[in-house]
């Protein structure tokens, strides 16, 4: 009995080796893996701080790029001749242009590129010009409106079938796509509110026998312009 009770108190050195072992290991793991996240998350951090400089550093030319257009800008509307009249400039991060038109009985309008300094016409002439298929040949141009991107013009009827029943004619440009569309012609037009037009229309009743001439009646109707 003694024996067994010698025995049982004796320490187990090779249990306690394998115990030992296990207990460095595993924190050899804990250490290992806690400076690999560690590691993991600097190297995280590291990536959207160089990710965030480079946006700055993105806006920062941006800006820079667009304040330089504003410049230019500046300096070609402000040497328009007189008969020159500025449409609009547009001046972001992706254009860089003016477009202004003259004020005469054939006018062209141009748009003026600011970053390579060159001139393109985008309508008019004596010859005309086509608005979707339809060919619109304008005199003066009486006012114009912007909607949005869309610039609304009313403009002399200079087509051979012109006639006072449809003297002036209603055209639009976009300025961001430069696409033409005709909108309607009439005896006169008018902007009445920045998205609406008066035109008045002529429409033919009859002839008379007495004049020898025909004989018309007047319409005026309202049209939402609309800003694309």
């Amino acid at each position: 009995m003694r024996h067994n009770s010698f025995n049982s108190g004796r320490v187990n050195w090779t249990v306690v080796g394998v115990v030992a072992l296990l207990c460095a290991v595993s924190l050899t793991l804990f250490f290992v893996l806690h400076s690999r996240s560690d590691a993991a998350r600097q190297e995280a951090q590291l990536r959207q701080q160089l990710e965030a400089d480079a946006a700055e550093d993105r806006a920062a030319a941006t800006a820079a790029e667009i304040l330089y257009y504003e410049q230019e800008a500046d300096e070609y509307i402000a040497s328009l001749p007189a008969d020159k009249q500025l449409l609009a400039r547009v001046v972001d991060s992706a254009n860089h242009y003016i477009v202004y038109f003259e004020r005469s009985e054939h006018p062209s309008c141009y748009l003026l590129d600011l970053e390579s300094h060159t001139t393109s016409v985008l309508f008019g002439g004596e010859n005309g010009f086509y608005c979707d298929t339809k060919l619109l040949i304008v005199g003066t141009i009486h006012d114009w409106m912007q909607v949005g991107d869309i610039v609304y013009f009313v403009a002399d009827n200079r087509a051979p079938e012109a006639s006072e029943h449809n003297a002036v004619v209603v055209f639009s440009l976009n300025l961001s796509s430069h696409a033409l569309r005709y909108v309607d012609t009439g005896f006169e037009a008018t902007f009445i509110q920045p998205d609406q037009l008066r035109i008045g229309h002529a429409t033919l009743l009859y002839y008379s026998l007495f004049t020898g001439e025909n004989v018309y009646g007047e319409t005026t109707v309202t049209r939402r312009l609309p800003d694309e």
